[in-house]
């Protein structure tokens, strides 16, 4: 299943309640851009009381995340049509530099809360792909000054507050690299 089928369906599992947010997902998009590779069948989709759509992509192996750890994750940020916002791997102009990012789990994190909700319960090297609509990542942020992960360049950030404010939904592609307790 590519990542295009993944939106579509997704999109359709989270009954996306606006029209922009319907076109986007519709909207194949260009996907030449790097992502986290699925290495295996297509998983089942999962949709939780919140409303987030994910699919686990790889398992992963040992503990599970768990609210108060500190999780290190890579990731692909996407618009439901596919286009690339920003993503911690190294791909080039516009995107990070490779290294992971690393955020507290949790209500005393500030982590969007899909991505929150997303991340809890992954074990090391798990990989998931999630369709977060917009009241679970930046709607209620509207300067991008709370919650993270927050894309470092003025354009990224652009198109994050212009679908927040249109209610359409991102597209996540999460490994999660590890955790670890947090010291405080």
């Amino acid at each position: 299943m590519t990542l295009a089928s993944l939106a579509l369906a997704m999109a359709a599992a989270a009954s996306a309640t606006t029209t922009n947010a319907a076109r986007a997902a519709s909207d194949a998009g260009d996907w030449s851009s790097p992502g986290l590779a699925s290495s295996g069948p297509a998983a089942k989709y999962v949709k939780t009381p919140s409303g987030l759509v994910y699919e686990d992509v790889n398992e992963g192996i040992g503990e599970p995340a768990r609210a108060g750890d500190v999780a290190v994750f890579e990731y692909v940020m996407r618009r439901a049509n596919g286009y690339f916002i920003y993503g911690t791997v190294d791909c080039g102009i516009g995107c990070g530099n490779g290294d992971p990012f690393e955020a507290k789990l949790g209500p005393d994190g500030n982590l969007i809360a899909g991505l929150d909700e997303l991340l809890t319960g992954m074990k090391p090297g798990a990989k998931r792909k999630a369709l977060i609509k917009a009241d679970l990542g930046y709607k209620d942020d509207p300067k991008l000054s709370r919650f993270a992960p927050r894309p470092p360049e003025f354009g990224q950030q652009r198109q994050i507050i212009r679908l927040s404010a249109n209610d359409e939904p991102m597209v996540f592609e999460v490994k999660l690299v590890k955790t670890r307790a947090n010291s405080r």
